[in-house]
């Protein structure tokens, strides 16, 4: 059966996806990305989103979450049924479901609109499902062009085709019987209109005048259909004409608007293929047919469902006749504040337009084409650059107090005249976090660093619930830029990863454990910032949990072993992993090289999420393993695009001279080291030399050859460190097998690297 809204060519406009999982996370390597603290594309939890707690909103979410925002910046807010469209419910929202992983999909499948008529054909033919003829809804459809022809797969027979048929044939068995002839006649007819749906099958036989009038009026729309299906759209319109002038069939009423679904088809086949990118083409002449037709239908108070169906398919038309007014139209439709009962396609079209660059000059479109492009551009900008600032001071609106706010550069002339705006807001607006957040980072911009933190605090202070870990981590990322001693910047040092996606987090199995580790921030000013002196503190202080105690103290006493600092050798080896520390003792010599080689996972800095330390002792079978990067600068930094980030240093105005002078020394000396395998290698393989009875020499030699086979890999094969790891492995393996090639470590190494 053809009742559908939308033509099947289009389908990708109406099914768009509403709301996007937070984020994906990778599941295999070695394409990790870094863990995410604040998700750029889309809010933490949409479900909590979509009721106007929008948090600290970023320039980068997609449009569908900036919609959202959008309408409750102006006043509204979502109806339950925009809720459920743009933030679907989730595994994790749902009532527990006690079926198993099986029935779950069972059900799914048997809800499905093609099985749900294929279930219902085969009760009535008393037959097992099973026997009962697949159906694929998809058809390729071939298109000439310059270089020959292309195949474009569509959805060709749309769900509403197969509930009609469902509920048709329910109302047939009712009224005939369930082994009438007229029955029968029925299904075979239907059957046929289906053939058609994924390549060319049969057309339904025309039946006799004296054929039940009902079933004569049913294939008459049955052959319209399948033609339709079978891409016949001369001979499907004609046939949906004819069912229109029959005023006495039950399909009459649909006639002339099916009609005009055919003459849309038919407009789609008739165009030039578009360019990839392109939007597809369609007939204008035949779209203009089909438009003055569905006019008619749309201005007659009728049906409403085919009213509504006309308008649907009118607006439809309107994409391709008159995008940039479709784009206005539903623009203005979906801003609000009130509801719009159109959300689903409202967005879809939105979205639709706007990624193939039309332009618009509706409100909600330019202030979300005011928003700041970030380094990285996930914003799907596409329109002319905006003033948000001269949209503020001309329209006096919240959402571009909040463009403008975001927009607006440090120590920018504006800024006192955005801050006195913006604190008057009220804590109750759904802009209040994000004011606010702005608010505190040109505060600290201006050097107004107490005000700044005192708002901050506030801000955090007030945060609820499980599902404000981005804001509270976003906030904290400004709120440590005020820190006036070390207390206070390690009160802000731990966030809460809300995804697990680096390497090091599948390597520790992090997301089963603590959430807390560093930021990119926090993470670097150890690295770069710090003298030894406060890495020893903080892994002695209260205001981080255990777990990153004992980050810090394992990065630190890997940065004491490269400065030879026996001091604070000393005094971190106590606060070591049990394992470790009774391994190592407080030793600078072999017991710490082995202990080097035997635990990968060890690193003279901190990173961006998940620390490889976590699970130091573990093989890493993608290289994750040692270190490759410059000891004291620690991995570059990257955004969750995988892009690199340059990030200014925190301020960190409680350091003293002295101890920034140290932190310089220590970073210089540090950066003047080989890589990881290269010198914790040459170290053990320099002592062994020196000492041949060493008891755990062919332990030592065997793992030097491990290392340069697992350990990180640069990708330049002419790399320096490549060049070194490559001698290394060879030396070690030789000395192995020459010295020691009775032991269980020579059997356990057949080759070098």
């Amino acid at each position: 059966m053809v009742k559908q809204k939308k033509m099947a060519v289009a389908v990708a406009i109406a099914t768009l996806a509403v709301a996007v999982p937070l984020i994906v996370v990778i599941a295999c390597g070695p394409d990790f990305g870094p863990d995410v603290f604040v998700p750029a594309p889309h809010p933490q939890n949409p479900d909590v989103f979509a009721k106007g707690h929008l948090g600290v909103l970023q320039p980068s979410y997609w449009r569908a979450d900036k919609v959202v925002a959008y309408r409750y910046l102006v006043g509204g807010k979502l109806s339950d049924a925009e809720r459920a469209a743009y933030a679907p419910a989730t595994e994790a929202t749902k009532p527990y479901n006690p079926t198993t992983w099986q029935q779950q999909y069972d059900a799914q499948q048997a809800a499905l609109p093609v099985n749900q008529w294929r279930a219902a054909r085969a009760a009535v033919l008393k037959v097992d499902l099973k026997g009962s003829p697949e159906i694929s809804q998809d058809r390729s459809l071939g298109t000439k062009t310059n270089d020959g022809f292309e195949l474009d797969p569509v959805l060709n027979c749309p769900n509403d085709a197969f509930l009609t048929a469902k509920a048709t044939l329910e109302s047939r068995t009712k009224q005939w019987g369930q082994g009438s002839p007229a029955l029968a006649e029925w299904l075979r007819g239907q059957d046929a209109v289906f053939s058609n749906c994924s390549a060319s099958g049969q057309i339904p036989s025309p039946l006799p005048a004296n054929a039940v009038p009902l079933l004569r009026m049913d294939r008459e729309y049955q052959i319209a259909a399948a033609k339709f299906y079978a891409t016949d759209y001369d001979g499907a319109i004609s046939g949906f004409e004819a069912v229109a002038n029959d005023a006495a069939s039950p399909w009459h009423p649909w006639g002339q608007y099916l009609a005009a679904r055919a003459e849309v088809r038919k407009a789609a086949k008739a165009a030039s293929p578009a360019q990839y990118g392109d939007m597809a083409a369609f007939d204008k002449p035949l779209l203009e047919q089909a438009k003055t037709r569905l006019e008619k239908i749309a201005a007659n108070p009728g049906d409403p469902r085919i009213k509504h169906a006309a308008e649907a398919e009118l607006s439809f038309i309107q994409v391709r006749l008159d995008p940039k007014q479709r784009l206005n139209n539903v623009a203005t439709a979906i801003a609000g504040p009130a509801p719009d009962p159109d959300f689903v396609q409202h967005l879809a079209d939105l979205r639709f337009l706007a990624d193939h660059g039309v332009q618009s000059d509706a409100d909600l479109m330019l202030w979300m084409d005011a928003l700041p492009a970030p380094s990285s551009d996930t914003s799907e900008k596409t329109g002319p650059k905006i003033d948000s600032l001269a949209e503020w001071r001309t329209r006096q609106t919240t959402p571009w107090l909040v463009a403008a706010l975001m927009s607006a550069k440090p120590n920018g002339a504006a800024n006192a005249e955005l801050l006195r705006a913006a604190a008057k807001i009220p804590a109750s607006s759904p802009a209040y976090t994000s004011v606010s957040y702005q608010r505190v980072r040109l505060m600290i911009a201006a050097g107004n660093t107490a005000e700044a933190r005192k708002l901050a605090t506030s801000v955090i202070d007030g945060l609820k619930g499980d599902d404000t870990t981005a804001t509270r981590n976003a906030m904290l990322g400004l709120r440590i830029q005020t820190a006036t001693s070390f207390p206070e910047f390690l009160d802000d040092t731990p966030r809460s990863v809300l995804n697990w996606q680096s390497q090091a987090a599948y390597a520790s199995n992090a997301m089963k454990s603590s959430p807390f580790t560093f930021d990119v921030d926090t993470a670097r000013a150890f690295n770069r910032q710090l003298p030894l002196s406060l890495w020893v503190e903080a892994a002695k202080a209260k205001e981080l949990p255990e777990r990153l105690r004992g980050a810090v103290a394992m990065a630190g006493w890997l940065r004491a072993q490269g400065l030879n600092d026996e001091a604070t050798v000393k005094a971190l080896a106590p606060l070591l992993p049990s394992a470790l520390s009774q391994a190592v003792g407080d030793s600078m010599g072999f017991p710490a090289t082995l202990a080097l080689l035997r635990n990968p996972g060890l690193r003279p800095y901190l990173e961006q999420g998940a620390q490889r330390s976590f699970a130091p002792g573990s093989l890493e079978e993608f290289r994750d393993n040692w270190w490759c990067e410059k000891w004291g600068s620690g991995p570059r930094a990257f955004d969750q695009q995988y892009n690199p980030l340059t990030l200014p240093p925190l301020p960190l105005v409680f350091l003293t001279a002295p101890q920034r002078k140290a932190a310089a020394d220590e970073q210089a000396k540090l950066n003047s080291l080989s890589p990881g395998v290269v010198w914790v290698g040459h170290r053990a393989l320099d002592y062994v030399k020196a000492h041949p009875d060493e008891k755990d020499a062919p332990e030592a030699l065997a793992l030097i050859v491990r290392a340069t086979h697992y350990g990180c890999y640069t990708g330049d094969e002419k790399a320096t460190p490549t060049i070194e790891q490559k001698t290394l492995s060879k030396e070690a393996f030789t000395l192995l097998h020459r010295r020691y090639p009775k032991t269980s470590w020579a059997a356990k190494t057949p080759y070098y690297y």
